[in-house]
């Protein structure tokens, strides 16, 4: 017994103590070590899944007990800066305290955040990326320190060889990418290789998905697709990276070669491709010499040949390519199996024996042919009586099967019926009555005579398109449904909520007394409002604009009531936002004059009827003229001479700021040049940037392009902001003006003063000149403190390294201040009104 006991104590804790010894063993040849991967999108990427793959495997083959944390920063899905907060806040809870020995990036975004959060967040580790093309590389060089990695080679070249040597005929390469700022750069590296194959490219990335699907179904054969990356289309609708690739194989006349191995399997014809699990591995060897003890900054950035040369033979099938043409190193994936082949000496031994066994099989049949004679007649008799005991059987339960089949069809057609009655009455989003509900609940209760008024309210979430533009339409809906319930709440059980479309709802308040009753209603809508919405991590503040109309005040019908609701709500977005206003006949006129000046400004371009006026701006130095503000008039053949006042909103609410803002730049960029050429080389043009242009994805390719376009020095070219852009979009319009800023283009921050939040964004933009708003300036003939405001201004500008220009100065005495405190320029009629491009050079040549 005792020897039993003896042998159950070493059986269980001397496996406990070999463990023990060998996970000391382990340590000492693996120390332990602390890896953090980020990766810039989304897990289900298939290229960042690769890239997550090759790095993973390559660093446990030297350190299998090494603590791997994976994180997704999600930028394909959440490109906009507020999505920094989040995950830095994140970051902080569970790294900040945890030490790193390594970093290790895919792609551009997760590099720039690593480098400039690794101090504060992951214990300064070095950086090791994976994936990042040269351009971006080559933008942090000499800022950072400590960090190496593999370079994203693009060279399409090879591919285009292999399609050659396929295809003689190929003349034309259509290339398939984004507007994203990735695919740009993608697409022109590959359009740059096409043209120095003597072949000519023709970029996609304006088309629609659509369009785009047409265009390649009509190719003939001098020309091949080549898919680059594409996850939006022309009109920035996202599309599923797999799903586009699929469809356009499906729909392509031609071969459709690919960039990336992960197109595979997803109609990719075949190429040379890059591999991200390939890249993945070459970063993880820099990774695994730093984790040996070399310094990141010793290891020197590579750019390997990380691709595979790999073909769909489905794909050579369907357009009849034989394997010959193709390289022999080249991988043939989707390849049938070939039995014969594999195993030809086997089947020929088989077909042997099997020939041998079939004589056998021919002496055995003559022998019991007589015996099957024999047996025929029983089993005939036998036959036909089984035969008709299983067509009894069959019937009996064919009748059952088609009884429950018709029970099966009763249900469905009831529960379709209900599904569809609920459908054409209700939003699919929000499940809450929709236009047509609205339509029979109103008309109903019209046509019950209460004695008492029905009040509609028109609700619209201001600056929503901002919020879909920046954070995604995913959001957007969230965000709509959130609302909604808060509206429900609000409502309670006095009346009922529509949902129009969009972010668009209708209140139906019945049985008031009078508009008092339907105003204090609305401000209760308004002050539920106050309180935040938190979305995905995201906390934020929206308004929303009211509208309202009473019956039968207003209107006899629904449609009249909405109408009339929608006019006050314009009303009170017009007013600025954020309340509501109770419909008048008098408004009529200004919704009526809204909509004339959308349908005319949809034409004034093509009719010519823009002009540009230029304010000149006046230095208090030199006494002479060295800049001009852009101005935009209208005048139309129909309305005549259209405040910019009236017209500028119009055309940014129908994005019509778009061309008309890239035309005022061209204008103003071809007008100073000509300036230049007339010996006035040391003006200025500055030009009015809405929000709606800097929010574009391509805005700062667009201003590059036109300042090389006339061949102009950066420096004379100033964009004009507002405090709006800063307070909607910080991070973005950072971003991008600090590009421009660094060309040389100056930035001015016009009107300020007139919000509340510049002074949080002064030092940290890139602004050149600070612009004082024309209230301030005429406060300085009657007003103390504005005297008082205006000086501080010039002051905190000037401390701040900016130009400061006064705009609106009309008066001596203005101008005598201004002098006083040291203003440089002052732009105002006191000077000069804005006048025509003539106008302008013969006030200058006097000069």
């Amino acid at each position: 017994m005792k020897c039993f006991a003896v042998v159950v104590f070493l059986f269980f804790f001397g496996n406990a103590f070999a463990q023990a010894i060998n996970n000391e063993v382990m340590e000492d040849v693996w120390p332990k070590k602390n890896i953090l991967i980020l990766h810039s999108y989304n897990e289900g990427l298939a290229w960042t899944s690769d890239q997550n793959t090759g790095i993973i495997e390559t660093i446990e083959k030297e350190y299998p007990n090494a603590s791997i944390y994976v994180e997704y920063m999600d930028w394909k899905n959440y490109p906009t800066s507020s999505i920094f907060s989040y995950l830095t806040d994140y970051f902080e809870f569970k790294y900040k305290h945890k030490p790193l020995d390594l970093i290790i990036t895919t792609d551009d975004a997760a590099l720039k955040y690593a480098l400039i959060n690794r101090k504060q967040l992951f214990s300064d580790a070095p950086v090791v990326f994976s994936g990042v093309n040269q351009d971006d590389v080559s933008e942090i060089a000499g800022r950072y320190k400590n960090y190496t990695g593999v370079i994203e080679k693009i060279d399409p070249t090879e591919t285009f060889r292999m399609a050659l040597r396929i295809n003689p005929y190929i003349k034309k390469v259509y290339v398939v990418f984004d507007n994203s700022e990735s695919g740009l750069s993608t697409g022109r590296l590959v359009m740059d290789k096409v043209k120095a194959m003597n072949l000519e490219p023709i970029p996609m990335n304006n088309m629609s998905f659509n369009e785009l699907l047409q265009t390649v179904s009509k190719l003939d054969n001098t020309s091949i697709v080549f898919f680059a990356t594409y996850y939006s289309d022309g009109n920035g609708k996202m599309l599923d990276f797999n799903l586009a690739s699929k469809e356009i194989s499906k729909h392509s006349s031609v071969p459709l070669y690919h960039q990336y191995d992960f197109g595979l399997n997803k109609g990719a014809f075949g190429g040379e491709m890059l591999s991200g699990r390939l890249y993945g591995n070459y970063a993880a060897k820099h990774a695994v010499r730093i984790l040996k003890g070399e310094s990141a900054s010793d290891i020197k950035i590579i750019s390997p040949n990380a691709t595979r040369i790999v073909f769909d033979y489905e794909q050579l099938k369907r357009f009849e390519v034989p394997v010959w043409k193709l390289p022999k190193s080249a991988e043939i994936i989707n390849k049938p199996f070939s039995f014969f082949e594999t195993y030809k000496r086997l089947v020929l031994c088989v077909i042997g024996a099997f020939c041998i066994l079939t004589l056998f099989i021919v002496i055995l049949l003559v022998y019991i042919k007589k015996i099957k004679i024999i047996r025929k007649q029983l089993y005939e008799s036998n036959e036909e009586l089984t035969q008709t005991y299983e067509e009894l059987v069959a019937s009996d339960e064919e009748l059952k099967h088609q009884l429950e089949e018709i029970r099966s069809i009763q249900k469905s057609l009831a529960q379709s019926e209900e599904k569809y009655t609920f459908l054409a009455m209700h939003d699919v989003l929000t499940g809450l009555p929709n236009r047509r509900s609205l339509i029979e609940d109103s008309t109903r209760l019209m046509s019950y005579n209460s004695g008492k008024k029905i009040a509609l309210l028109f609700i619209d979430m201001d600056n929503f398109k901002y919020i879909n533009d920046t954070m995604g339409h995913e959001f957007g809906d969230e965000l709509i449904n959130e609302a909604s319930q808060r509206l429900k709440t609000t409502l309670k059980d006095i009346g009922t909520l529509y949902r129009l479309g969009g972010d668009e709802f209708i209140l139906l308040i019945h049985d008031i007394e009078n508009k008092f009753e339907a105003e204090e209603f609305m401000c209760q809508v308004l002050q539920s409002f106050k309180d935040e919405f938190e979305i995905r991590n995201s906390v934020l503040h929206i308004t929303i604009s009211i509208g309202a109309a009473l019956y039968p005040d207003h209107g006899n019908s629904t449609e009249d009531l909405i109408k009339c609701a929608d006019i006050a709500m314009y009303k009170a977005k017009e007013q600025g936002k954020n309340r509501y206003v109770l419909y008048n006949k008098d408004m009529d006129k200004a919704f009526s004059e809204r909509m004339t000046i959308e349908k005319l400004l949809h034409t004034a371009m093509e009719k010519n009827e823009f002009e540009i006026f230029y304010q000149p701006q006046f230095d208090l130095e030199t006494q002479k003229v060295t800049g001009l503000e852009a101005l935009l008039r209208w005048k139309s053949s129909e309305l005549g001479n259209v405040s910019p006042m009236k017209f500028i909103q119009v055309a940014e609410d129908t994005h019509l700021i778009i061309p008309l803002g890239e035309w005022v730049l061209n204008q103003a960029c071809a007008f100073i040049k000509e300036l230049h050429e007339k010996g006035l080389k040391d003006l200025t043009v500055s030009v009015n940037i809405s929000t709606i242009q800097i929010l574009q994805s391509g805005f700062t390719r667009k201003i590059i392009d036109i300042i090389n376009s006339y061949n102009l020095n950066p420096e004379c070219l100033e964009l004009e902001i507002t405090e709006t852009i800063l307070i909607e979009s910080f991070t973005t319009v950072f971003r991008k003006l600090n590009k421009l800023k660094n060309m040389g283009v100056r930035i001015a921050l016009d009107d300020f003063g007139k919000g509340y939040s510049s002074l949080n964004y002064l030092k940290q933009l890139p602004i050149s000149t600070l612009k004082i708003d024309k209230s301030f300036i005429d406060s300085v003939s009657t007003d103390e403190e504005g005297r008082t405001i205006t000086r501080h201004i010039i002051t905190l500008g000037r401390s701040l390294g900016m130009t400061i220009i006064a705009e609106g100065v009309e008066y001596t005495e203005q101008l005598e201040y201004l002098k006083k405190y040291n203003c440089d320029r002052i732009q105002g009629y006191l000077f000069s009104k804005p006048l025509s491009g003539e106008d302008v050079k013969k006030l200058l040549m006097y000069n």
